[in-house]
């Protein structure tokens, strides 16, 4: 991701906050329904913490190349 000298207010962090938590919220909801499936993140009923951190860093990227 780029470097910006920008700062965010206080305002503009709560708002976003916001955001974060919905869109984790929504990541949390879609791999809950996909147990079993291409996007399971647990590995014998344990989170594995290497696919999910990399499921996350695609998300990202994803969301950074928008």
């Amino acid at each position: 991701m780029g470097k910006t000298n920008y700062q965010l207010t206080d305002e503009q962090k709560k708002a976003l906050d916001k955001i974060a938590e919905d869109i984790i919220d929504e990541i949390e909801s879609r791999l809950s329904d996909d147990i079993g499936g291409i996007l399971d993140p647990y590995v014998d009923r344990t989170i594995d913490n290497n696919k999910l951190t990399r499921m996350l860093w695609y998300i990202g990227d994803c969301i950074s190349s928008c």
